[in-house]
């Protein structure tokens, strides 16, 4: 009973975690990519090199890792149009 409740913990966790984040501004046709797109945390493996790669293969014009809180205290991957 504990191991399928650990295991459902773990699955609800891993899924918000990789959920994407996105901000949009205004109306976009379809296909288009909105203005901004931040998903997973910046990590040593995903760097500002890295995110940028992933950004341009999604559409995007640009990415890099961007601070977030007050102090910044995380940092994710973000897509700029």
């Amino acid at each position: 009973m504990s191991i399928a409740f650990t295991l459902t913990v773990l699955l609800v966790v891993s899924s918000i975690h990789c959920q994407t984040i996105e901000i949009a501004t205004g109306t976009f046709a379809q296909d288009e990519p909105s203005s901004t797109l931040c998903f997973n945390p910046c990590s040593d493996k995903l760097g500002d090199k890295e995110c940028k790669t992933i950004c341009l293969n999604k559409a995007y014009k640009d990415g890099s890792c961007i601070g977030f809180g007050i102090p910044p205290t995380s940092k994710y991957c973000c897509c700029t149009k």
